[in-house]
């Protein structure tokens, strides 16, 4: 038989051995109750000593002094936990002598104690069960592991630790015996484990020596404890710290080389596993130490009895179980977030709970009963949280009606916005939007200015609103409004969406019908939109800023008769396109980075839900997410071609055509002159620019079924030909200017490279525009 066949018997003899003692701790537990009488010999006389709380005798007629005659019938000193213990415990019956001098007999039965069915005997049983569960499963998955081993001897013994206790307060003496064995060596065997689980990972937890060192501590204590039991006896006070002083030693021992190893490895790829075990294992053993141990030691007095907090243990077989079989681990970054923060939302909560019931009820607010219950309230409170979060994600789908789809609304709005370029134009589409969203009567645009740096603040035409109206807008404090910020007063709220410390651009909007406030979901909606948008507006303000100062330069030699020089248009084109670039920019690496970050979390969280629905919700989810990140692509790709240098002027267009058919309705007929390969960098991006204007133009303005589009290179001369059947316009109302992007925009884009365009159109009977380019040229006036 070789050796891995042995430490598998071995194994298999271990979890028998801990089930059978299972099963004779249980039924120890299901025949004899909790008694909790405490006894002394007096006299040749045993007397009731003390009587413990939650014990059976605390409901009975049974008092200090009280003289016990017989234990199940026999002298007191016969009975086993009389002889050893000094308790009666494990009886059926007890005879005593009251101070009345009546003797009574007293039958021990589990009558109307449920809570001693579920302490001492429900919670053992499902403690050692689960451990039992535990050890079989990763026997079966992972018996080739070493650390799996010792995990599993770890939680054979610490089942049994725990399952003993039950019984060791009852005086059985093999229960007491398994306790004071388990309890240190339980921990010692975890310390073990520790070691060879991190010796995968080629990291050393604990040296060799040291290991051995721990053990040889064990077995002197166990050595001490063999001495002292027959001297002091089992329930003495010096054993009972002695067991105490020992396990709190290697439970803080574990908890500071954890922390120890901990440091250097904190930005390792076990930082994660790390983070889980410490806050996993300070879970475990805060309770006991600092409610039970640590309070039993030096003020011999306990806060929260042994059997509460030492069901805090199972959390370490849960989460070492977990590390085992985990393939991917749970971000514990997120829930110590959210731990913070839910507890930090609960304290308040539970102290109010508290003094209510110290008004209500008179309890005692420095007592084990009261801090018993204060945790009890923290830990639900918080735990009610975590649920509450879960199905409000859960629900969302029924929560939030298409009606309020709010990231729907996002995605048309930017897709009208992309097409904008007049300030005025955003700011009338914002409102629309607020106003069909939100359900409001009323929405306006105003200023807030202010000519003494922000000490005072005054409403730009206040005469045209109502007094009280601009008193209480002029009394807010407005250097403290950002960017989104909501500002609410009675008559309404307001988002600003842009403005410096001299003046501040805010959309105000009227209460909502039936006078509603906003709920989250539209305040979040609402600063999104004003966030996003005013990035949009700064850099329309700008472009319209800059354009207006040409436009009076340009007016100003006109009225010279001074015909200004195609340098003038190429430098506006310049700026306009490095506008357009740094607005693109803006947009791929802020709204569209934190939405793809957001898809990356969507994509995780599918991955761990088993559930359906939810699964067909976060796909809904990821495909309006899609949707807004493929807009957003695309008002980045018109804002700045990104393919124009490395596929050319002929693909490139192409492309644009492609796109054009896909969000048209009329039928676009186009030929592209296949020799047209490389063409100088100065003339690709304008004749990009005018044929995506034409486009565009066809679209928003033409009302055309049909659209045709050439471009030839006759002569080494580029040309373009334009044609549509839309409705035409009145050539004489089409005047110059650089405001625009429309077909005086395409004018002086031509004429910023020296071409010529001609435009024939009357109204009901489309349009032709034919566009030459001397490409040749090298027209620099």
């Amino acid at each position: 038989m070789n050796s891995f066949t042995k430490k598998n018997i071995m194994v298999l003899l271990s979890i028998i051995h801990i089930l059978c003692c299972t099963l004779y701790f249980s039924f120890i537990n299901f025949k004899y109750p909790l008694v909790g009488i405490e006894v002394m010999n007096q006299n040749d006389q045993w007397l009731v000593k003390d009587i413990y709380e939650k014990g059976w005798a605390n409901d009975q007629p049974i008092e200090e002094g009280d003289i016990i005659k017989l234990v199940n019938g026999e002298n007191p000193e016969v009975h086993s936990t009389v002889s050893f213990f000094n308790r009666i415990e494990m009886a059926e019956s007890i005879t005593l002598k009251g101070k009345d001098l009546k003797t009574k007999t007293f039958s021990i039965e589990y009558n109307n104690l449920v809570s001693q069915y579920v302490i001492y005997l429900l919670l053992p049983l499902l403690f050692s069960l689960t451990t039992i569960s535990l050890s079989t499963f990763l026997f079966h998955k992972k018996k080739e592991d070493p650390s799996v081993i010792i995990l599993i001897y770890f939680l054979l013994i610490v089942g049994l630790c725990y399952h003993s206790a039950s019984i060791s307060a009852k005086g059985n003496l093999i229960g007491r015996i398994s306790m004071i064995v388990t309890l240190p060596g339980s921990i010692v065997l975890f310390i073990h484990f520790f070691k060879s689980y991190f010796s995968r990972y080629n990291l050393v937890f604990i040296k060799h020596k040291s290991m051995v060192i721990l053990y040889a501590f064990y077995c002197i204590y166990l050595l001490i404890m063999a001495v002292f039991i027959p001297l002091f006896g089992f329930n003495s006070i010096i054993i009972n710290t002695i067991l105490l002083i020992f396990s709190l030693f290697l439970i803080v021992f574990l908890l500071l080389y954890l922390t120890k190893f901990y440091l250097p490895n904190k930005n390792s790829d076990i930082e994660s596993i790390l983070k889980i075990l410490l806050v996993f294992l300070l879970s475990a053993f805060s309770p006991f130490l600092f409610l039970y141990a640590i309070p039993t030691i030096f003020i011999k007095k306990e806060l929260v009895s042994a059997e509460i907090t030492s069901i805090f243990i199972i959390i370490i077989p849960l989460v070492f179980v977990y590390l085992q079989l985990a393939e991917k681990l749970f971000d514990i970054e997120f829930l110590l977030n959210r731990l913070r923060y839910y507890s930090f939302l609960s304290f308040p909560f539970t102290l109010f709970i508290i003094f209510m019931l110290k008004l209500i009820l008179k309890i005692k607010l420095m007592s084990s009963f009261t801090f018993t219950i204060f945790l009890l309230l923290l830990t639900c409170t918080t735990l009610f949280l975590y649920a509450k979060e879960y199905f409000d994600y859960k629900m969302s789908h029924h929560l939030f009606s298409q009606k309020s789809n709010f990231d729907t609304s996002l995605y048309k709005f930017f897709q009208k916005a992309k097409d904008e370029t007049k300030v005025k134009s955003l700011i009338h589409n914002l409102m629309k939007e607020i106003k069909d969203v939100l359900m409001v009567k009323e929405v306006v645009y105003i200023e807030i200015i202010s000519e003494d740096n922000g000490e005072h603040w005054l409403l730009k035409n206040r005469n045209n609103y109502p007094p009280a109206f601009a008193k209480e807008l002029e009394m807010i404090n407005w250097n403290h409004c950002r960017t989104g910020s909501l500002i609410e007063i009675i008559d309404g709220f307001g988002i600003a969406i842009g403005g410096d410390y001299k003046n501040k651009n805010i959309i105000f909007c009227g209460l909502k019908n039936f006078k509603t406030t906003l709920n989250i979901q539209e305040r979040i909606w609402l600063e999104t939109l004003a966030y996003i948008s005013s990035i949009l507006l700064e850099n329309f303000q700008l472009i319209e800023g800059l354009f207006q100062k040409l436009e009076d330069y340009k007016e100003k030699n006109e009225a010279a008769h001074d015909n200004y020089p195609s340098w003038l248009s190429r430098l506006l084109f310049t700026i306009s396109e490095k506008e357009r670039a740094n607005l693109s920019i803006d947009l791929h690496d802020s709204v569209l980075q934190d939405l793809l970050q957001l898809l990356r979390v969507v994509d995780n969280i599918t991955e761990k839900v088993d559930d359906p629905q939810i699964k067909v919700d976060l796909f809904d989810l990821k495909e309006s997410m899609l949707d807004n990140i493929h807009l957003i692509r695309e008002t980045c790709n018109e804002l700045r071609p990104p393919f124009l240098s490395e596929l050319g002027i002929i693909e490139s267009i192409q492309l644009l055509f492609d796109q054009t058919k896909l969000r048209s309705n009329f039928m676009l007929n186009f030929e592209l002159d296949p020799s047209i390969q490389m063409i100088n960098k100065e003339y690709e991006l304008p004749l990009y620019r005018v044929v995506q204007e034409l486009l565009n133009n066809a679209m928003k303005h033409s009302e055309a079924s049909v659209v045709n589009i050439s471009l030839t290179q006759p002569n080494q001369n580029l040309v373009l030909i334009y044609q549509d059947n839309g409705i035409g316009m009145d050539m004489t109302k089409l005047k110059d200017s650089f405001k625009t992007i429309g077909l005086s925009g395409i004018k002086e884009r031509i004429k910023s490279i020296s071409g010529t365009m001609e435009i024939s159109s009357t109204p009901g009977n489309g349009m032709n525009v034919l566009i030459e380019i001397k490409t040749g040229s090298d027209d620099s006036d």
